[in-house]
């Protein structure tokens, strides 16, 4: 997998974007289209938000029932197409694999976490320590997973095509994981990161008082301007993808986030504080 080529999750999840758009467009409620599909229950859900591909009869059967455009159809069958690929397995849990591949597509991302940094911009050390302690995650697998993540964080640094916003709870610039040099180093990559044209960087502070954020870590993922954009959430055994109203929400809540954070300048001076503290 290229960083040119995200994978066929991207493409079942816009794929999947599409039809609900034109099912929706067409009128017609989940349940009536999926009786004139032909489809078992539950499975235009599931094609909707890219956990299920498509075949060509199956698609062409879709075409037709949304009055979807011939141009736009033959976009579509593409996808399709491109959905269907096989490709070797990611370096990461099951269940977040997609997560891995939206985040390599994604045009903006939005990351909230209160306690941490996030894998997307850990180094190796604190990727390891964090990884070391998973009750998920085996003893063999461990400097794999954190070499994807230095990985990925390398990527997303020297990106210039992506928007990106991290906004993180002040905790994460005390809490020493894997020890004070490993926080240290840690805390030098997010300045990194905030130096990055494309990046800004937030805190929220201790004494902000009460936020709409407490106890949740989220992802807000835009794949293509003007598209539906995609909430994740993750625990220790699983994640979820939400989407529409739930992305209405998120967003509002990221908005409330930046409104009581630190400003980009005042975080990067309360990291260079602490930065010095631990050195």
């Amino acid at each position: 997998m290229t960083e040119e080529d995200p994978g066929p999750v991207v493409q079942r999840i816009l794929l999947g974007a599409e039809l609900r758009e034109a099912r929706e467009n067409s009128g017609l409620s989940t349940s009536d289209a999926t009786r004139r599909l032909g489809w078992y229950a539950g499975k235009l859900s599931k094609v909707e938000q890219g956990d299920k591909s498509v075949t060509d009869r199956e698609l062409s059967k879709a075409i037709d029932v949304f009055g979807i455009t011939r141009e736009r159809a033959d976009a579509l069958k593409e996808l399709a197409t491109e959905a269907r690929r096989k490709l070797p397995p990611a370096r990461v849990p099951e269940w977040a694999t997609k997560y891995v591949n939206l985040i390599a597509a994604a045009t903006e991302l939005k990351l909230f976490f209160p306690d941490s940094f996030p894998g997307t911009v850990q180094t190796f050390e604190y990727a390891h320590a964090m990884l070391s302690d998973s009750v998920v995650v085996s003893r063999a697998d461990v400097d794999r997973m954190a070499e994807e993540r230095i990985k990925r964080a390398t990527t997303l640094l020297h990106n210039e095509e992506a928007r990106f916003w991290l906004i993180v709870g002040e905790e994460a610039l005390h809490r020493e994981i894997g020890g004070k040099r490993v926080l240290r180093d840690q805390l030098e990559q997010i300045r990194q990161f905030a130096n990055s044209p494309n990046t800004t960087v937030q805190v929220v502070p201790f004494d902000g008082g009460a936020h709409t954020c407490h106890g949740t870590s989220f992802t807000i993922i835009t794949l293509l301007e003007g598209k539906p954009s995609i909430v994740y959430t993750e625990g220790l055994t699983g994640s979820d993808y939400l989407g529409r109203e739930h992305v209405r929400v998120y967003n509002l809540a990221y908005d409330n986030l930046r409104a009581v954070a630190l400003s980009p300048q005042k975080t990067v001076e309360a990291i260079d504080r602490r930065i010095e503290e631990l050195s």
